[in-house]
């Protein structure tokens, strides 16, 4: 339960969606030249991934959290404000320099304002932010699914659905989150990118 829950990190979350979306709809990242598409996604997931990670770790050695995995409600608020300021840089940062394909602007606005509002929840509840982070991905490919009326969306939909439950069902069985923290993060993770994406992307 411990690798599903490493594996399926919330970090983790911006990078794996722009995989499974170059391998599935490559056309969504033009005016992109395809072979700079990897080189895209390295940017992300150093920009999404490693640098507030690095950010996270730097708060456990100033012992500003005592975790890792930011277990504690009481020490939740400065992580994710952060966090949040960071990828609302980097969003701001693709706008402005890259001018990145709208539906991948979308997305990293989306992720930006569901860490905004987890950070505002954290103040007085402990939600679920692996279930949000995984729920949100799904949200943005269900809505993918709806949108494009592609067949071939079907299977990894259904793999991230999988994925989805495991996830949440991980964090109940180390008993990091109670079943309402969980709810409570597939509900705002999955309408907030489902809306987003459906409407926007």
């Amino acid at each position: 339960m411990k690798v599903i829950s490493a594996v399926f990190h919330p970090l983790l979350m911006a990078t794996y969606s722009c995989v499974i979306l170059f391998l599935m709809l490559p056309e969504i990242y033009s005016p992109i030249r395809y072979e700079s598409i990897p080189a895209f996604i390295g940017v992300v997931f150093l920009t999404t991934a490693v640098v507030p990670a690095l950010s996270i770790l730097f708060l456990k050695i100033t012992q500003r959290v005592s975790n890792l995995e930011i277990t504690r409600l009481e020490e939740r608020s400065l992580p994710f404000l952060s966090i949040g300021t960071f990828y609302g840089v980097t969003t701001y940062m693709f706008y402005a320099k890259m001018r990145v394909p709208m539906p991948l602007l979308i997305m990293m606005i989306a992720v930006t304002v569901l860490i905004f509002l987890i950070y505002l929840i954290s103040f007085k509840f402990k939600i679920s932010v692996h279930s949000a982070g995984i729920w949100g991905v799904s949200g943005l490919f269900s809505a993918l699914a709806i949108k494009y009326l592609n067949t071939s969306f079907i299977p990894i939909l259904a793999i991230i659905l999988i994925s989805a439950g495991l996830t949440t069902m991980s964090r109940l069985y180390l008993g990091r989150h109670t079943p309402p923290e969980s709810w409570s993060g597939i509900l705002l993770g999955f309408t907030l990118c489902f809306t987003a994406f459906y409407y926007f992307g």
